[in-house]
């Protein structure tokens, strides 16, 4: 695994990571790992070149189409860090999309919204387009 241009690319196991010049960053894919060690390890060192300074992140883009449960901790780390800045710089939105019909995903969702004190907005995609959904923080 190596960083391109703001990129982890995905694999059969690992999501796609990724950093946009208008400051969205997407997360997408499967993330089925049971080591989770060397890929922590990359979403370190890309947070640490490609966030670090950003003070413009404009959103948090979330599509996971199948998550191991193992994986929370990894995942809600990286949020927690990336959330630090909206509270040095400004607020964005975490956006968080499942499939129809997909209530584990969106139950991660909402567990991870509740973990991390911040509300995300729930995009449910149907037939590869996206309805809007709700906005909710779990109490």
């Amino acid at each position: 695994m190596f960083l391109q241009d703001g990129r982890i690319p995905g694999t059969a196991k690992t999501p796609e990571i990724s950093l946009n010049t208008e400051g969205i960053i997407r997360i997408k894919g499967h993330w089925i790992l049971e080591n989770n060690a060397p890929f922590s390890k990359v979403m370190s060192d890309w947070y640490d070149k490609f966030i670090f300074d950003l003070t413009d992140i404009s959103a948090i883009d979330i599509h996971l189409e199948y998550f191991s449960s193992n994986n929370i901790f990894i995942l809600t780390s990286l949020l927690r860090r990336i959330l630090c800045i909206s509270v040095l710089h400004r607020n964005f939105p975490i956006n968080w999309y499942y499939e129809q019909g997909d209530e584990d995903i969106l139950d991660l969702g909402e567990s991870i919204s509740t973990i991390l004190g911040k509300p995300f907005n729930f995009i449910m995609a149907q037939n590869n387009k996206t309805t809007v959904g709700y906005s909710k923080l779990q109490a």
